[in-house]
């Protein structure tokens, strides 16, 4: 993920906009804008505020990236990643609506409660089939997807991509069988930004500030 896609993500996942996270990390909102958008580089030091204000913190892990896996028998174009990621439990259990209004999903739009492992299951199989690597960030969680990947119904070049790497996050013990075997795959070791305690104190900081109170 890029740098300034991770600010957005950050923002994002904690349910800030623009404005309320510029307010927070002590700058202005179009100069995060553009940190966001990538026409404009903040610095280690200013990128690590930013984000610790979004209620997070940086840590060294490695890199998450995405591969675009030609359609097969019929089937279009998906995305794989090169590891599993974790969410805020707050996005991982809320409830979503998809196809969102930026989506052209063969789909009807309808809400998931993402809380309940039936929906969840069906959000994740729409999400794995027609979702780009924002929206996989956005929706899914990587520790959950390997608890219910064996109730998901998947085509098979979908399952057979993402199995090597649901195989090597599972202990050994709850493996399956070599002959579900996909083959071999990356490292599936779970990457997340973590929260951070400083984050509570910026927040109180701004509320007392707030013209608006």
């Amino acid at each position: 993920m890029s740098g300034h896609s991770l600010l957005a993500y950050a923002r994002r996942a904690a349910g800030l906009t623009q404005d309320a996270l510029a307010r927070l990390a002590g700058t202005s909102q179009p100069t995060l804008s553009a940190y966001e958008r990538g026409t404009k580089a903040p610095s280690l030091a200013v990128a690590e505020r930013i984000i610790e204000a979004a209620g997070h913190r940086l840590e060294v892990a490695p890199n998450l990236e995405f591969v675009e896996v030609p359609g097969q028998h019929g089937l279009h174009p998906f995305w794989l990643a090169n590891q599993l990621w974790r969410q805020a439990p707050e996005r991982a259990f809320s409830t979503v609506v998809l196809p969102g209004p930026h989506h052209d999903w063969p789909s009807p739009r309808r809400p998931y409660r993402l809380r309940e492992r039936e929906d969840r299951a069906r959000a994740y199989e729409l999400i794995l089939r027609e979702g780009s690597p924002s929206d996989l960030l956005d929706y899914v969680d990587g520790a959950l997807l390997v608890d219910i990947w064996k109730e998901l119904d998947l085509p098979d070049p979908i399952r057979r991509a993402w199995l090597p790497l649901i195989r090597k996050t599972l202990p050994k013990s709850r493996r399956p069988r070599a002959s579900d075997s996909g083959g071999n795959g990356p490292p599936g070791a779970l990457i997340r930004l973590r929260p951070s305690r400083r984050s509570q104190y910026l927040r109180q900081d701004a509320s007392d500030d707030d013209p608006s109170r």
